[in-house]
C-alpha cells in the first residue's frame, strides 16, 4: 500500500515538472519570437530610416552599414565594410574627426559635431554626426554614428550669411552715400543763407527784401529736409543717441512763440501757447530732441489749419519726488485725419495726401521721426482727429527736475534775441586764418568776420594753410575739412604735434564742415579741433563761436 502511494505521489509530481517544464519552454518560444521580431523590426528601421546609420570600430573602420548610409556616400555597402570612414572626410577634416571618434570611446557619452563630406563620386556635403558608445556581448566597444544630411540648411545659412553681409554692405553705402549727399549739399546752401542773411543787412526796397526773405526761408526749408533724412537714417541704424543735460523749458517756449507766431500771422490763424501757473522751468534731458518734435507737430498744425486756431500747451504731472511726466499738447482746427488714414500716419514717408495734385507738401518723415524720439526718449506720441474739425496731437516725455541755478547761487543764462546779442558783442579784433577750398564760402565768411571788425587771411588747400600758419601768427584757424593735399584733420594733427614751425600748437581751430552725420563732431573734437561747426550755420552762430575762441583768455 505504501508502495503503491509512493509510486502515485512521484508521478504526480513528474507530471507537474513536466507541465513547469512545457510552460517555461513556450515562454521561451515566445520570447525567442518576440526578440526574433524586435531583431526584424530593428533591421527594418535600420534599413528604411532617413538617415545614415555606421556602426565603427575603434579604429574607424566600417563594421555596418545602412542602405541610407550607403547612398549618402554613393556606394555599395559591400565595398563599405572594413573601409575607413575617414577616407569620406576632407583632408582638411582628418583631426576633427579622429577627435570626435577619440572623445567617443573615451568618455562614453553622446558626442555631436559637424564636419563636410566627401561622396565616392567627390560631391561635398555637410553631415552632422551624433555618435555614442556601444559595448557586444562579447565585451568589445564600438561605436554607434548617425550621419544626418544637413546640406541643405547649411546653404540657406550661407545665403543668410551672405544676405546679412548685403544687407550690412548696402546700409553702409547708404550711409556714405548720405554723408556724400549731405557735405554736397549744405556747402552751397551755407553759401545761399549767409549771402541771403548779408544782402538782408543792406538797403533794400519791400519787393527785394521780401524776394530774398522767401529765398532764405526756402533754403532754411530745404535744410530741415535734410537733416530730416539725416535724422531718420540715424534712427534706423540705432546710431541717434538722446542726450541729458539742464535746460530751461521756458527758452523751448519763448522759441517756438518766437518761430511759429509770424507764420501763424501770415495765415491769420490765432496762434497761442497755453502754460499753466507755477510750471517748474528747469529739467534735466535732450532739449533739440524734444524741440524737434514740438516743432515739427506745431509746423504740421500750421501747415493744415486754414481757418480757426493753433493751441500750443504744456503740462506737468509729478511721478515722483524728481521725475515729471510733460506733455505737450498741439491742437488744431484746421482739416484733420481721415479714418483710413490713421493706421499709418506715423509711418515713414507717409501723408495724408499722396495725389501729385496734393495741396500739402512735405517728405512724410516728420511724424514718423518724431514718434521715433519721443520713444528713444521713454515717452510716447499719439493724436486724436475728427475729420474737417482738426486734430489734437499729445507729447509726453519724463523727464528729472533740475534745481533753478539762482538759487544755487549760480548765474541763470538769459535768452537774448540776436539783436541784443549783436549789440552786447565786444568790439571784435584778431587775426583769423579760413582754409576753405569753396571760393564762395570764402568770400561768405571773409566777408562776415572783416565787417565784424576781424583781420582774415585766406588759404585754398590745408598745405597753404600750413604755411601761413608758419610765417605769421593768428588768433583762430576756421579749418575746413575736405581740402586738397593736406586735408583739415591732417593740418591739425600737425599743427597739434608741433611740426609747424612758428606755430603754437595750442592756436584755436574750429572744424567748419558739411559733415554733419552722427559721430563727425566727435571724430574732429578728438582730433585736436577745439569746436565744430556744421554748414549750414548761421553769421550769428558763428561769430559768436569766434568771439568766445579769440577773447577765451577775457
Amino acid at each position: 500500500m505504501s508502495d503503491s502511494s509512493s509510486v502515485e505521489e512521484l508521478v504526480r509530481e513528474l507530471r507537474e515538472r513536466q507541465a513547469q517544464l512545457e510552460s517555461q519552454n513556450d515562454e521561451l518560444k515566445r520570447g525567442e519570437s518576440e526578440l526574433q521580431r524586435s531583431r526584424r523590426e530593428f533591421a527594418t528601421l535600420f534599413e528604411s530610416a532617413p538617415i545614415g546609420y555606421f556602426v565603427l570600430n575603434k579604429e574607424g573602420s566600417i563594421l555596418d552599414v545602412n542602405l541610407y548610409g550607403a547612398n549618402l556616400l554613393q556606394s555599395d555597402r559591400k565595398f563599405l565594410l572594413q573601409k575607413p570612414f575617414i577616407v569620406f572626410v576632407p583632408r582638411e577634416n582628418h583631426g576633427q574627426f579622429q577627435d570626435h571618434l577619440q572623445r567617443v570611446f573615451d568618455e562614453a557619452r553622446l558626442q555631436s559635431f559637424e564636419i563636410p563630406i566627401v561622396d565616392r563620386r567627390g560631391r561635398r556635403l555637410w553631415g552632422r554626426f551624433e555618435t555614442r558608445l556601444q559595448i557586444t556581448d562579447n565585451g568589445s566597444p564600438r561605436c554607434f554614428m548617425a550621419v544626418i544630411d544637413v546640406t541643405e540648411r547649411k546653404r540657406v545659412e550661407d545665403d543668410l550669411i551672405l544676405a546679412r553681409e548685403d544687407a550690412v554692405q548696402a546700409s553702409r553705402a547708404k550711409s556714405l552715400f548720405l554723408a556724400n549727399m549731405s557735405h554736397e549739399i549744405r556747402t552751397p546752401m551755407n553759401a545761399v543763407l549767409a549771402m541771403a542773411e548779408l544782402t538782408l543787412e543792406t538797403s533794400l526796397d519791400d519787393e527785394q527784401r521780401e524776394w530774398l526773405s522767401i529765398i532764405q526761408n526756402s533754403a532754411r526749408e530745404l535744410t530741415r529736409i535734410i537733416d530730416d533724412v539725416l535724422d531718420f537714417s540715424r534712427i534706423e541704424t540705432n546710431k541717434l543717441k538722446i542726450d541729458n543735460a539742464p535746460f530751461d523749458l521756458f527758452d523751448i517756449l519763448d522759441a517756438t512763440s518766437a518761430l511759429f507766431r509770424p507764420r501763424a500771422g501770415e495765415k491769420r490763424l490765432d496762434f497761442r501757447i497755453d502754460v499753466p501757473d507755477g510750471l517748474h522751468r528747469w529739467y534735466a534731458g535732450d532739449q533739440y530732441r524734444i524741440r524737434q518734435v514740438i516743432y515739427n507737430l506745431v509746423s504740421n498744425a500750421l501747415k493744415f489749419t486754414d481757418l480757426g486756431e493753433v493751441v500750443f500747451s504744456v503740462r506737468s504731472q509729478p511721478i515722483s519726488e524728481y521725475l515729471h511726466e510733460l506733455t505737450f499738447t498741439v491742437r488744431d482746427t484746421g482739416i484733420g485725419i481721415r479714418q483710413e488714414q490713421r493706421e499709418t500716419i506715423f509711418d515713414s514717408f507717409q501723408q495724408g495726401d499722396i495725389s501729385y495734385s496734393k495741396q500739402y507738401q512735405g517728405t512724410g518723415l516728420g511724424l514718423s521721426i518724431s514718434r521715433r524720439l519721443a520713444k528713444l526718449m521713454s515717452g510716447q506720441l499719439y493724436f486724436t482727429s475728427a475729420e474737417g474739425q482738426g486734430s489734437t496731437f499729445y507729447f509726453t516725455v519724463p523727464l528729472h527736475l533740475e534745481a533753478d541755478p539762482a538759487r544755487l547761487g549760480e548765474p541763470r543764462p538769459a535768452s537774448q534775441s540776436p539783436i541784443a546779442e549783436s549789440q552786447s558783442r565786444r568790439a571784435s579784433s584778431g587775426r583769423v586764418l579760413v582754409a576753405e577750398d569753396n571760393g564762395i564760402n570764402v568770400l561768405v565768411l571773409r566777408t562776415v568776420l572783416e565787417r565784424a571788425g576781424y583781420a582774415v587771411a585766406t588759404a585754398a588747400t590745408g598745405r597753404e594753410a600750413l604755411a601761413h600758419l608758419a610765417t605769421e601768427p593768428f588768433d583762430l584757424v576756421l579749418m575746413d575739412i575736405s581740402m586738397p593735399d593736406i586735408d583739415g584733420m591732417q593740418a591739425t594733427h600737425m599743427i597739434r604735434a608741433g611740426e609747424v614751425e612758428n606755430t603754437d600748437p595750442c592756436v584755436p581751430i574750429v572744424a567748419i564742415t558739411a559733415h554733419a552725420m552722427q559721430g563727425d563732431r566727435e571724430q574732429f573734437l578728438a582730433a585736436g579741433m577745439n569746436d565744430y561747426l556744421a554748414k549750414p550755420f548761421s553769421k550769428q552762430v558763428m561769430l559768436d563761436l569766434v568771439d568766445r575762441l579769440v577773447h577765451r583768455d577775457s
